[in-house]
């Protein structure tokens, strides 16, 4: 029961407290938003007065600012006027000197204009008179001229012709004495100059090479092997010539007091020292052997001198450090150490010439690499001359531009003997390095007795045609110089005249390499005063 109290109690006391808690609470809502909205109200007025009193602060200021942007523009303004009051008054000043200065020019033009017109007159005047004085004195002059014509017996044009003429040909003459001193004077300076250039030239080459001796014969074994191959039976000789390419292959036995041997001549260089190879091995064998392995053998030195000239041709544009060369090209460059011209290699010639025309031209000052190029390629014509008709020279340059070489290289290996003209340093270098080569003493063998029979017999042959005024045999037998009487001989039979020349001379004359032959019909007129 009294437990009960003491909860009712506590429960009374709990409601008691949250009556008065609810009294208060609501009071004080009611109360204290009045007084929050007149502290609120308050605050604003203040704020008011406080902007109130900075718009007032600003607007004074920027009028203050603005007043005083004024008097500054005032003051300016009237600084422009003043200093534009000086600049009017001093252009009004110089208008008033210029016009002043046009009034006393006008009246200087006024007095010159007078002047003119009084010296027009006067001029007019002279003028008439000079004129009736030009014409008195011409008609004087022609009179003059006519008494001195008379009297000479000579027209003025053709004095005046006369004149021109003999000033022309005192000029002339003038120029041609001046010519030939400046001709004389150059030759004298170039032999001087080349001289020097190859005197220089062979103090710096020294060839590092022995010329290979060439062979083109075979030695006989025995009496044996000489009598087989003399029988009808045998045929070696004629089966080896037929895997060549026109080599000439004969026994020779015609002279008793030379032991018999069997001679190779012309045709592929390769070919006939395979040919050649071949019979040296074969022949001590026996002739079973030799129907049994001839072709086997030849084919095994063939490939063996293809190889080697391959070889040969990489070293030497290898030593010449060139570059860009054909492996063809180069393959015939090889080939040429097989092929002579008066015993002389033509692959070591060949690589002469290049070092030399290299030297020659870095003396003269035009591309060594170039040279050496043309040097390198000038002969390789030797190789195909044999099968193909024209100038070394030509066929060389052909086969050059056939495997992408430089029009100038092709040119320049045309014109080594003059098949070309060609008129520039690295024609001339070429030529005086093939000299050099062909020239040095030892380089060739040229048996005196056969050179002096071919020129007799060309010699011979030229003058039995008729109407020969003159003939020489240039470049060592290479060239026949011909020039024929143009009486007897016509312009339109000349082509014809000149085959006809070279046709006999192939007919009657045994000669290595070509012989150009070149026919000249001319006829002068001279005077003597």
């Amino acid at each position: 029961m009294e437990s009960n109290l003491e909860i009712t109690s506590i429960l009374i006391t709990a409601l008691a407290g949250l009556s008065i808690g609810y009294i208060f609470f609501t009071v004080m809502r009611k109360a204290l938003p009045k007084r929050l909205h007149k502290e609120h109200l308050q605050q604003r007025d203040l704020v008011i007065q406080k902007a109130e009193l900075k718009r007032k602060q600003i607007l004074e200021e920027a009028a203050a600012r603005q007043k005083e942007k004024e008097m500054m523009a005032v003051e300016e303004l009237d600084n422009h006027i003043e200093d534009r009051k000086y600049d009017l008054a001093a252009q009004e000043e110089e208008i008033l000197s210029q016009e002043q200065f046009l009034q006393r020019e006008h009246s200087r033009m006024q007095k010159i204009e007078a002047s003119y017109q009084s010296y027009s007159k006067k001029v007019d005047l002279v003028r008439g008179e000079a004129e009736t004085e030009i014409a008195t004195l011409n008609s004087l002059r022609q009179e003059l001229q006519s008494g001195l014509a008379a009297k000479a017996d000579c027209t003025i044009n053709a004095q005046i012709n006369l004149l021109k003429d003999e000033f022309i040909n005192e000029r002339q003459l003038e120029s041609q004495r001046r010519i030939k001193d400046i001709t004389e004077q150059v030759t004298i300076n170039s032999k001087k100059t080349a001289e020097r250039t190859l005197a220089r030239l062979l103090s710096r080459y020294e060839p590092n090479f022995v010329w290979p001796k060439p062979v083109s014969h075979v030695d006989l074994p025995d009496k044996r092997v000489i009598d087989l191959l003399s029988s009808d039976e045998s045929t070696l000789i004629a089966d080896i010539a037929e895997m060549t390419d026109l080599v000439e292959i004969s026994l020779n036995q015609e002279k008793p007091e030379i032991p018999p041997v069997i001679k190779l001549g012309g045709g592929y260089g390769m070919d006939k020292e395979a040919a050649r190879l071949t019979l040296e091995e074969i022949l001590p064998k026996g002739k079973n052997y030799w129907d049994r392995s001839a072709k086997k053998v030849y084919q095994k030195h063939r490939t063996q001198l293809d190889q080697q000239a391959e070889r040969l041709g990489r070293h030497a544009v290898a030593v010449l450090k060139l570059d860009n060369i054909h492996p063809e090209v180069q393959r015939m460059v090889g080939a040429l150490n097989w092929r002579t011209s008066y015993r002389q290699n033509q692959f070591h010639h060949s690589l002469e010439v290049a070092r030399l025309a290299g030297i020659l031209a870095f003396e003269l000052g035009v591309d060594p690499d170039i040279a050496k190029r043309c040097g390198l390629l000038h002969d390789i014509g030797k190789g195909l001359d044999y099968r193909i008709e024209g100038s070394h020279a030509v066929i060389s340059g052909d086969y050059a531009d056939r495997y992408g070489e430089s029009k100038l290289v092709c040119d320049t290996v045309m014109s080594h003997h003059n098949d070309l003209v060609l008129e520039t340093p690295m024609s001339y270098v070429l030529k005086s390095a093939d000299t050099l080569s062909g020239a040095r003493p030892g380089a060739r063998v040229n048996l005196e007795e056969g050179y002096q029979v071919r020129l007799s017999a060309i010699e011979e042959v030229v003058k039995s045609f008729p109407g020969i005024q003159k003939m020489a045999i240039m470049n060592g037998g290479r060239e026949v110089h011909v020039e024929v009487n143009h009486k007897k001989i016509r312009e339109e039979n000349l082509k014809t005249f000149t085959a006809n020349i070279a046709r006999k001379i192939e007919e009657n004359v045994a000669f290595p390499g070509q012989i150009k032959v070149l026919v000249s019909r001319r006829f002068e007129s001279v005077a003597v005063a």
